[in-house]
């Protein structure tokens, strides 16, 4: 009698239990509060070595700072689980995600990359020195003013500024994979394994862990752009779009798709005033502080003359050949004729099928545009595929089939040139060619909606 008791207590608590960790309903804002406290604490005892000696305040607000990008990801999982309609089980499976991807991001504090050191770390001590003013007017950098903006507050802050500088790309890192999420669909499961995809991937990590880069910004502006305007809110979009330009002129590898959404009326000439209306916004503080006009667009005219090769460790068309000895000028410009054709081409197949085109092949056609462009282009370099990373991901959790391997092979040609793996730059080409070949016989048939 004893053991039956026992065991009918035993089968009420296990019910009890799956009840309180499945059960739809239950706040999850714990779990997450609880991780933030337990990565928190975690980085407070780790060895950081620009924080050697410092106070335990300094320590604080530094670890605060790392913290903030664990903050912004733990909010888009905890949304992605509330869509699916997920309990306590899921929303700790979604805290714990969240932890493994910021760890494996500062297991690379410390590291600085050339990039850093020889340009970042310059324009950073020159910011520091003089008011807001003086720098603007000193046209530091290579960067439009937002990520100027961005820099001249990190000089401000307690905090090293290296750690600060990936920080920020790491929150860059959460809004992109948060628009991922919304990208491959509001039904929760594909949702969120496209947020831990895009969080993971390893070009995405190493961008900003390793090499302090910022291309999770503009590529997140732009994919919340697309995002935003496949849920019908174009006002909101065309500030996205605005946003992802003033951070880097590697945007308008997907702006085309403006002409096909407008052309479908998913844009009306109203949202271009708030296309216009941002960019201004932007301006206007460097403006205010005496940079002139034709400084700001000067430094996207700038950008163009100062690469004079033909490929810069993009697996790309000319990673398929020798190109020392090459006329840069005639196969530049042949290059480029082809790219914009390719354009012309996928902007017309988009335009032609008209208002009855659905997310998924919005989204597919928005791939296909980055990575024909990219892969044609002269003076490329490796990490201007990074955009087409993000979007094949949520794509292939969006529509899966033929989309997974696609996917797979443009993270594998792209992770190649970041890191020396056994795979050469021609061969890292002819798979990027190869999802391009098997993104366009996929056509729209891998992309209806179910």
């Amino acid at each position: 009698m004893t053991g039956k008791k026992l065991s009918a207590g035993l089968d009420r608590a296990d019910e009890a239990l799956r009840a309180l960790l499945m059960g739809r309903g239950m706040p999850l804002w714990p779990a997450a509060a609880v991780t933030f406290a337990a990565f928190f604490a975690l980085m407070m005892t780790r060895t950081l070595t620009q924080l050697a000696g410092a106070a335990f305040a300094a320590r604080a607000a530094a670890v605060l700072m790392l913290c903030l990008p664990l903050a912004v990801m733990l909010g888009f999982a905890m949304d992605a689980v509330r869509s699916r309609g997920g309990g306590l089980f899921a929303a700790l499976a979604a805290c714990a995600l969240c932890a493994v991807a910021m760890l494996a991001r500062v297991s690379f504090i410390e590291r600085s990359s050339g990039d850093y050191d020889i340009y970042l770390a310059d324009w950073l001590s020159r910011l520091a020195a003089g008011s807001f003013g003086e720098g603007m007017r000193a046209n530091i950098g290579e960067y439009n003013v937002l990520y100027q903006y961005i820099l001249f507050v990190i000089t401000r802050l307690p905090v090293p500024a290296l750690y600060a500088v990936k920080a920020v790309s790491f929150i860059g890192d959460a809004f992109l994979a948060g628009a991922a999420a919304r990208l491959a669909g509001r039904d929760g499961r594909r949702s969120l394994a496209a947020f831990g995809v895009v969080l993971l991937l390893p070009t995405v990590v190493l961008n900003g862990g390793m090499f302090a880069q910022c291309d999770s910004l503009y590529a997140a502006c732009a994919l919340w752009g697309l995002a935003l305007c496949l849920e019908g809110r174009p006002a909101r979009s065309a500030v996205c779009f605005a946003l992802s330009l003033s951070f880097k002129l590697q945007s308008v590898f997907i702006l085309p798709m403006v002409a096909v959404l407008w052309a479908n009326r998913k844009y009306t000439l109203r949202d271009a005033l708030a296309f216009v209306g941002a960019l201004f916004a932007v301006m206007l503080p460097a403006l205010l502080g005496g940079k002139s006009v034709m400084d700001i667009v000067g430094i996207y005219t700038a950008q163009t003359g100062i690469y004079t090769g033909l490929n810069y460790n993009a697996a790309n068309f000319f990673a398929l050949m020798p190109t020392e000895g090459l006329d840069v000028y005639a196969y530049g410009n042949f290059a480029m004729a082809l790219a914009f054709g390719a354009c012309a081409l996928l902007v017309y197949a988009g335009v032609r099928s008209g208002e009855k085109t659905t997310d998924g092949q919005y989204l597919h056609l928005a791939l296909l545009m980055v990575l024909a462009i990219v892969f044609l282009l002269p003076r490329m370099h490796e990490r201007y595929f990074y955009m087409a990373g993000a979007l094949s991901a949520a794509l292939a959790c969006r529509r899966g089939g033929r989309m997974v391997p696609a996917a797979a092979l443009i993270e594998l040609a792209m992770l190649s040139t970041y890191w020396t793996l056994c795979v050469s730059l021609s061969q890292a080409a002819l798979m990027m060619l190869a999802a391009l070949a098997i993104l366009l016989s996929a056509g729209n048939g891998d992309c209806r909606e179910s």
